[in-house]
């Protein structure tokens, strides 16, 4: 066990079930945490649609319509409101473009399904460390060929990473904190790939088994299409064709609808047992249509649905309700700059959050207190992190020693199309009337939210509060706080561009700690300072994260890294 401290998923019977995931949690907002990091390209820089080959009669038809021709029922329909925008997975670091990769790209090994700290083989078959963990050795699974037909061996293995580091888009930050060059990676044979360090790093196998920055690509193949050094990532933005070696190939993708999925017959898995032949992955942004569509049997699965669905649709027989807590942390970032420049006035901004409000009114029990930054189930959570009540008298007093006047006017930053952070805001606004202070609730499209999150305004003219949540790309507690919290992250996820010092070094000592008693302690320094002594943020909630299926989809379990993720190979339709 990885974490810190030995917690696992609770777990909850509903209508004499005893699986241990059934029923409901929060809305997920539409604040996604990795379009906030990594800057989405449908926010920034939108993709053209791209319709690949096999799209005939358009993405999706209707699943109900399709049950009356002969295999219909092979198709796996998902409606989801995260648009996927991108299939280079050396580019993609965003939930929708994750969800889509899957099928045809797959990494050396991946975390177990329900699992944060488990691990199971992929392209590799077994792995292991030498004494100290700077060196780590991957045994290659044979027989494995890219969808064109071409070998997978060491060496396409090393020229993907090569391809990974030297494109250095975000989600290689995830490999490049270990691995800086090509030449770090040996293959002294064809099925064998070494890792040379160059120190210890006990977190390598959790980084390599992250579901982004690890997949392996044909750089081979991307060589056609490269144009000026770029590898072949413009063409495989919107392509992947003959790239990957996973069980399904992508027939159909478009930046607004979703993707549609075939199975690759040549999978090295195989298609023994049942297994969906197709999958749809839908882009549905109206959360009722997305109700609509799981209740009436024209989607499997539903995903990002408000808490109040989640809690109707429990009840209803034909579905099942996945809940899980993952490694995701609910937060107001706030600016430091204006009135919030000084510690005492975020501190007071934390005792007088609305927590019990939020967490019974907003999440219906469905959540947990956040107990800092990090979340239970991380490696290097800090239980002792203070957690504040509400108390207006010590936020009224501790604005008196921050200088804040009453009558002050905050501005908190929302996207649309979410009640349920509306309603956040919302408590926290009423709260702060009672210690003399005005908030401004301003509502803007998500683009110019992404924006201003991620952008260089000064901090004198940013927004004073901005909701987000955030997830680590693997089990460790430096991959949750160092996007939030170093100053070097105010373009990646610190949208209060924050900066502490201390906080910094603290940040480095973890980094590349040697041992769990160095790495754990300063990471409880760490979520005591940004949470205590000089808040960064308000964390509210920990809420369990919901997957709708209907009941006759089998297989499934969540990934609790990233709750959208879903493993298609392992599900199937139970027959009646």
């Amino acid at each position: 066990m990885r974490t810190s401290i030995p917690v696992g998923p609770e777990k909850r019977v509903v209508g004499g079930a005893t699986d241990d995931h059934l029923l409901k949690r929060d809305a997920m907002p539409s604040i996604s945490r990795r379009a906030l990091l990594r800057g989405l390209a449908a926010a920034s820089a939108p993709l053209a649609a791209a319709r690949l080959p096999g799209n005939a009669g358009g993405l999706f038809a209707d699943r109900a319509a399709a049950a009356q021709t002969p295999g219909a029922m092979a198709t796996l329909t998902v409606a989801t409101n995260r648009a996927p925008s991108d299939l280079d997975p050396h580019s993609a670091y965003d939930a929708g473009s994750g969800v889509v990769v899957q099928g045809p790209f797959e990494g050396l090994i991946r975390v177990r399904a329900g699992t944060t700290d488990a691990y199971v083989p992929q392209l590799a078959t077994a792995w292991e460390a030498n004494a100290d963990k700077s060196v780590w050795t991957f045994h290659l699974r044979d027989g494995v060929r890219f969808h064109d037909g071409t070998p997978f061996d060491a060496v396409a293995a090393r020229a993907s990473f090569a391809r990974l580091l030297a494109l250095s888009l975000a989600p290689s930050s995830v490999l490049g904190r270990f691995v800086a060059d090509p030449a770090q990676i040996a293959t002294p044979d064809s099925r064998t790939l070494v890792f040379h360090l160059g120190r210890p790093q006990p977190l390598f196998e959790a980084a390599i088994a992250a579901p982004y920055g690890t997949a392996i690509v044909n750089a081979a193949a991307l060589r056609a299409h490269a144009v000026g050094g770029d590898w072949g990532h413009a063409w495989a933005q919107t392509n992947s064709d003959g790239l990957g070696t996973g069980p399904y190939r992508v027939t159909s993708f478009d930046s607004e609808q979703g993707a549609a999925l075939e199975r690759f017959d040549g999978y090295w898995g195989g298609w023994n047992g049942p297994h969906f032949d197709r999958i749809a992955v839908r882009v549905v942004t109206e959360p009722e249509t997305r109700r609509e569509l799981i209740e009436q049997g024209d989607a499997d699965i539903a995903q990002t649905l408000p808490l109040a669905t989640v809690s109707d649709l429990a009840r209803n027989p034909a579905l099942v309700v996945d809940h899980r807590f993952n490694l995701a942390v609910w937060y107001l970032a706030m600016t430091v700059g204006g009135p919030l420049r000084r510690p005492e006035a975020r501190q007071a901004l934390c005792w007088a959050f609305p927590y019990d409000a939020v967490l019974a009114g907003v999440y219906d029990g469905y959540a947990k207190r956040a107990v800092g930054p990090v979340a239970a189930l991380c490696r290097g959570f800090a239980p002792d992190t203070f957690v504040y009540p509400t108390d207006f008298d010590r936020a009224r007093s501790l604005l008196r020693q921050a200088g804040v006047a009453e009558g002050t006017n905050l501005t908190l930053l929302l996207p649309p199309g979410n009640a349920d952070a509306q309603t956040v805001a919302e408590l926290f606004q009423a709260n702060l009337t009672r210690i003399g202070l005005n908030l401004a609730i301003q509502q803007v499209d998500f683009p110019t939210y992404v924006s201003i999150f991620t952008g260089d305004q000064p901090a004198d003219e940013r927004p004073n509060l901005l909701p987000s949540f955030w997830q680590p790309d693997y089990d460790d507690g430096w991959s949750q706080l160092w996007p939030q919290v170093s100053c070097e992250a105010w373009k990646v996820g610190n949208g209060g561009h924050y900066c502490n010092q201390h906080v910094e070094t603290l940040l480095a000592q973890a980094k590349d700690a040697a041992d769990d008693q160095s790495y754990l302690a300063a990471l409880a320094n760490i979520q005591q300072i940004v949470t205590r002594d000089d808040p960064a943020a308000i964390y509210f909630a920990q809420p369990e994260w919901a997957t709708v299926l209907r009941r006759d989809v089998g297989g499934f379990a969540p990934n609790l890294i990233v709750g959208e993720i879903i493993d298609f190979h392992s599900l199937y339709r139970r027959q009646e």
